[in-house]
């Protein structure tokens, strides 16, 4: 346990420390002891029971609806389906040293289990800064109820009845809760559980991302099949890491957690053991969502609202609230290596319930979030049955290691769904010149294919000098497709024209 001094000590520096936090009203609350308890509670739509509890708590100053928001739990939850609660402490603070609040804990489970029937045997306790001491100290006098904790920012001693899994998160320059010091008392915790002394070590995780500031040390070989581990961000202070550059803590938590349950099995067969996704790499990864959504992240800004699930291997996503920019509901992958002036080609299967247009960018990862296409994102209009669409482009910026592929849909309200996404090396377009010699101008001689007299009506895709595309057309005959590529673009240059089977040839629009 921490000793009195030491907590006291934490309470002090975080009173003066962390200040300025707004509130909300809660969202559900328990008669606890006699008193009136608030939290929040966020469970996916429609969710099925017998699925996984998270509890989070605040830091000291700190409530319910800060954490919600610094943690961002809702479209990790909707992926995974379980619940998340956010309880409010008792004057923005946590009694680490008492049973008021692991009776309140205690009552959260009840109630989920009473609301939503969650599975008892996968609850998982986490917390920031005094929240992350409250977790440990439930493990301590309530580990028969908790599969795993996950501490950020904070620390407590071992005296637990079972052997605890445990994932700490924490800043090297942490100036509220020291991390040397948090360290050596998670190393009590290895020692407690009779961990292998033999730790492994990862000095930049995720392994292979360059951008990121993390490690991690894991302990394994301890009591019960449990394990421990401590993921370390170098030059973090004292806030909750969901810095893209290195990692998501939430995410890093339920990867961890949901490999435990209070029986010692993996909670759920159907999950694989913790994932670390491929970096530096030339080509999508789970593009055709064959079981989880893995290396793909939902992202809503502002008001917009929306849910991912994959379901027989395909990506659905649905958006009940639109914000002011398509991006503000975004799909993405990111990881991914594009080559200077190398052409790639990026195709996917869409639909959606009813017509609508999607808008696909490949950009970097990183603010200021530059689009690689020619013309910025593309407008793809979706429609009820599934099709194949592609968009070819040139990577004319330097090489970029972590780039991204991502697909916004915060336009419009319903439902779409995605597969077999790819993104591929592919040659330039080969570009023919024009072979009527009286008028350059008339692609009269634009292949075989496009030399029809019977008056039927073809479709051409068209794309400018960078491998953007730009749309598509539809002609009756030779002259037409430069009239109707003239007005697709409504400005003057030099475009390429594409039917099926066929390579590329130029038009040029005064």
């Amino acid at each position: 346990m921490l000793g009195k001094k030491f907590a006291t000590g934490i309470v002090s520096a975080l009173l003066v420390a962390v200040s300025g936090c707004f509130s909300m009203a809660a969202a559900d609350n328990l008669t606890v002891d006699g008193k009136n308890r608030t939290m929040n509670v966020y469970a996916p739509k429609n969710i099925e029971k017998n699925r996984p509890l998270i509890i989070q708590m605040h830091g000291m100053n700190q409530d319910a609806p800060y954490q919600q928001n610094a943690a961002k739990w809702e479209p990790i939850a909707d992926t995974a389906r379980f619940v998340v609660v956010f309880p409010n402490g008792e004057n923005k603070a946590w009694d680490i040293s008492g049973n008021k609040d692991v009776n309140f804990l205690k009552a959260i489970i009840n109630e989920m289990y009473n609301k939503y029937g969650i599975d008892k045997k996968r609850v998982y306790v986490s917390g920031f800064s005094m929240g992350g001491m409250m977790s440990y100290h439930a493990a301590n006098k309530m580990g028969d109820m908790i599969a795993a904790i996950a501490p950020c920012s904070g620390g407590g001693g071992a005296s637990t009845s079972r052997p605890m899994p445990i994932i700490h998160t924490h800043g090297t320059t942490d100036d509220v809760v020291n991390y040397n010091g948090t360290v050596n008392t998670l190393k009590g915790w290895v020692s407690y559980e009779k961990c292998s002394a033999n730790s492994t070590k990862y000095s930049q995780y995720p392994v292979g991302k360059a951008s990121s500031a993390a490690s991690l040390e894991v302990w394994t070989g301890c009591q019960g099949n449990s394990e421990i581990r401590l993921l370390t961000i170098a030059g973090k202070g004292h806030w909750y890491s969901m810095d893209l550059a290195s990692v998501n803590t939430s995410e890093e938590i339920w990867n961890f957690c949901k490999r435990f349950s209070l029986d010692g099995a993996t909670a759920d067969p159907n999950i694989e053991p913790p994932f670390v996704e491929p970096t530096n790499r030339d080509s999508i990864y789970n593009g055709g969502f064959d079981s989880t959504a893995n290396a793909w992240t939902l992202q809503n800004h502002g008001d917009a609202k929306s849910t991912g699930t994959v379901k027989n291997g395909k990506y659905n996503l649905e958006i009940s609230a639109v914000g002011s920019q398509p991006y503000t509901v975004q799909l993405i992958q990111h990881n991914l290596r594009l080559e200077k002036d190398q052409w790639y080609e990026v195709s996917f299967d869409a639909s959606a319930a009813a017509a609508r247009t999607l808008e696909v960018n490949v950009e970097q990862h990183v603010d200021p979030w530059a689009s690689y296409l020619k013309n910025g994102a593309q407008n793809f209009d979706i429609g009820t049955t599934a099709k194949t669409y592609t968009l070819q482009f040139q990577m004319t910026a330097a090489t970029d290691t972590n780039s991204r592929l991502s697909f916004n849909a915060g336009g419009a309200t319903g439902s779409i769904t995605l597969d077999n996404v790819s993104i591929k090396k592919i040659e330039a377009p080969a570009i023919q010149e024009p072979e009527n010699p009286e008028n350059p101008e008339e692609p009269a001689a634009i292949g075989l294919n496009m030399n029809w007299s019977n008056g039927s009506v073809r479709t051409f895709d068209v794309f400018d000098f960078a491998g953007s595309r730009v749309g598509q057309v539809k002609a009756g005959s030779v002259r037409e497709v430069r009239d109707q590529v003239k007005m697709l673009t409504q400005r003057a240059g030099v475009y390429l024209v594409k039917s099926k089977n066929m390579v590329a040839y130029k038009v040029t629009v005064k």
